[in-house]
């Protein structure tokens, strides 16, 4: 009788105001009632600090998003104002998703273009030209868009397996200590017009990325610290040694005839050596 007495008052108490919860844990410590209780509200908490959680997460996701947005249109906005070409492809390759791309390569190809006697196609320069939004052709080799930081990287790092490592000299930043980089510059040839922007800024996002990572090699080679450690003229000078590493070439014109690049330099001597 007094067992079913003190479980009327829990349940009772169970419908008040959470004021009262307290009390239910002392005079109904151990009935069934009490115990689902206190699970459904430690389970309600764990959910709230989930959603809670999560929105936080959402909130510092969509902030970095805004930073990111922001110093892009900052970046564009100081570029637009530029007569030089080589910071159009630099902008380019700074923010490759950037919606001002085809605005930036359309001003690049109209100032490269005013350029007397310009040339381009340099003896250490890689092309490469669209197929269509997975492949590329890298060097005349079909590959998958998805594997060009990795490729990026690696010829950058290492030049080409067997033919040179295609690097020079430079002073490292902020050192008097000298050390080797990679010449390589990337040729990106178009074929079509208009131009396959979507395919285009897919690509070179992945290049872009293979560039950053050959960066934070420099970074921990030179001063064994992250490239995001890095004091600023430290890291402005690895920018400066990497950030212009995009050309341009728009062969529309053609009617989809491909350029087939000449011989490394490389192999111009080995021939003119065999020949005599």
């Amino acid at each position: 009788m007094l067992h079913a007495r003190l479980q009327f008052n829990c349940i009772n108490y169970l419908h008040q105001s959470k004021s009262i919860l307290g009390k239910v844990t002392a005079k109904c410590e151990g009935t069934p009632h009490t115990h689902y209780t206190f699970a459904v509200v430690a389970n309600y908490k764990k959910k709230l600090r989930t959603s809670l959680n999560i929105f936080l997460i959402l909130i510092l996701a969509i902030q970095c998003k805004e930073v990111e947005n922001d110093q892009t249109e900052i970046r564009w906005l100081k570029t637009e104002k530029s007569r030089e070409y080589l910071d159009y492809s630099k902008f380019i390759q700074e923010n490759p998703k950037s919606k001002h791309f085809e605005k930036a390569l359309s001003e690049y190809f109209f100032l490269r273009d005013s350029v007397e006697g310009y040339f381009g196609c340099g003896k250490y320069n890689t092309s490469i030209s669209i197929v269509d939004n997975e492949k590329i052709l890298f060097d005349d080799e079909l590959k998958k868009i998805d594997s060009l930081r990795y490729i990026t990287f690696e010829y950058l790092k290492n030049g080409i397996p067997n033919v040179s490592t295609h690097k020079y000299d430079v002073q490292i930043p902020e050192s008097k200590m000298w050390d080797s980089i990679s010449k390589v510059h990337f040729d990106v040839v178009i074929y079509k017009k208009p131009f396959p922007i979507k395919s285009l800024k897919l690509a070179l996002e992945e290049v872009s990325i293979g560039i950053d990572y050959y960066k934070e090699y420099l970074s921990e080679k030179w001063f064994s610290l992250p490239y995001n450690k890095l004091s600023n003229g430290k890291r402005i000078g690895i920018d400066e040694l990497n950030d212009t590493r995009f050309s341009f070439f728009d062969f529309s014109h053609m009617n989809g005839k491909r350029i087939i690049p000449p011989p490394p330099p490389e192999f111009e001597n080995d021939e003119m050596q065999t020949e005599e």
